[in-house]
């Protein structure tokens, strides 16, 4: 999203050095933010789904900065490919890559109507990216049984994985997924201030 450019959004996903470029820093910087908060999950199940809150609040601000540098299609996707396969790489299931893949493309879709330039459906796409998160938990609706025996669960310990079996209902799960778009939307708003606030004055958005 490139929110002071008057371009005409490219409708081709060729991806230039620079973008390559500009993807990686800002997936690896969404990744530290998100990475250091989820830390908390050792603390217990409702650290975890704490920590992911705050960690869809803060991951606006390296997303929205990131949005600045998007001109055309593709560049949300892979941003979400790289991410989702780092989460992929330390445990997270499968099926989350493929909703965070889904999701990205109606993020792409939000801001390219936007062209992106769009504020508001700038936030918008950071709602339904955020959403990814609901996939790391989404075998829990149809495979409780193999996600809490599978190896990053055995990880966590028995005590967890039982707590977790109890606190996770289907209703709580539901009612989480949900909420990821409501938080997306505060952290890309929270985003949006900052970059105002700060990066603009600062010269890096």
């Amino acid at each position: 999203m490139t929110i002071e450019s008057t371009a005409r959004p490219r409708l081709d996903v060729k991806m230039s050095p620079r973008d390559l470029i500009n993807i990686g820093i800002f997936a690896a910087l969404y990744l530290v933010t998100v990475g250091v908060l989820n830390a908390l999950e050792f603390i217990g199940p409702l650290a975890t789904l704490v920590s992911i809150v705050v960690s869809i609040i803060a991951g606006g601000v390296p997303f929205m900065l990131f949005l600045t540098r998007v001109k055309h299609a593709g560049m949300v996707t892979v941003f979400t490919v790289i991410v989702n396969a780092f989460m992929l790489l330390i445990g997270s299931p499968a099926v989350a890559i493929v909703l965070g893949v889904v999701l990205a493309l109606i993020a792409e879709a939000l801001l390219w109507l936007g062209r992106y330039r769009s504020r508001k459906l700038g936030v918008a796409a950071y709602a339904v990216f955020s959403m990814w998160f609901a996939g790391l938990f989404l075998p829990m609706f149809y495979a409780r049984e193999d996600y809490l025996s599978g190896e990053y669960m055995q990880s966590m310990g028995q005590e967890y994985r039982d707590a977790l079996d109890a606190f996770l209902s289907p209703v709580v799960l539901a009612a989480f997924d949900l909420s990821t778009f409501f938080f997306g939307l505060i952290g890309g708003a929270l985003g949006l201030r900052l970059l105002d606030k700060h990066f603009r004055k600062a010269g890096i958005a």
